[in-house]
């Protein structure tokens, strides 16, 4: 994690915004050691030098916290999405190989701790909210109901496989495989 940066804020009060980074930072910490059903608030609170008056001001639960995390990944990934022409296949491919590849420990750790599936849940959620870059206007609806599932589903299972590899190709490389053979 790169800080208040990326951080989505819940909140414009500056201590409520900087209890909010502590406690995404903290949970993000933890689960680098720890399976994330093993982590507690309490322990979340303990880490993050927090009560748990403040966590609860804040969040309603450890996964809420991930849940603004992701959505947090989510705004930025769109951020990246919307600098390139989006009608060029391999700068689209090449964004999101490139985006992951700064989130590797947070997919290894979301991996490790069996959510692979909950934040693919969350990514297509965020997707769905912003369907029209990632599907074609020229294909009639139907079709593009398909063809966004086969890209959102095909884009995240490569996206696990390369990280699961140890991300050995550059994100042009996966890029260039994505557009020559899916």
């Amino acid at each position: 994690m790169k800080g208040m940066s990326i951080i989505m804020l819940i909140s414009s009060n500056p201590t409520a915004i900087q209890s909010q980074t502590w406690i995404i930072d903290t949970l993000l910490a933890l689960m680098s050691i720890k399976n994330y059903n093993e982590i507690t608030v309490s322990e979340i609170c303990r880490k993050a030098k927090l009560d748990r008056r403040t966590f609860y001001r804040n969040f309603n639960s450890k996964t809420d916290v991930l849940d603004h995390y992701i959505t947090t990944l989510g705004k930025e990934y769109l951020n990246a999405h919307q600098q390139i022409d989006v009608t060029n296949a391999l700068a689209t491919a090449e964004v999101f190989f490139r985006f992951w590849q700064s989130h590797t420990s947070f997919i290894t750790n979301i991996q490790k701790s069996g959510l692979s599936n909950f934040v693919f849940k969350q990514f297509t959620a965020f997707t769905k909210e912003n369907i029209e870059i990632f599907t074609d206007d020229k294909l009639p609806q139907l079709v593009n109901k398909y063809v966004y599932s086969y890209r959102i589903g095909g884009f995240w299972n490569i996206m696990l496989t390369w990280i699961t590899d140890g991300c050995k190709l550059s994100p042009n490389q996966m890029a260039t495989i994505f557009q020559e053979y899916c």
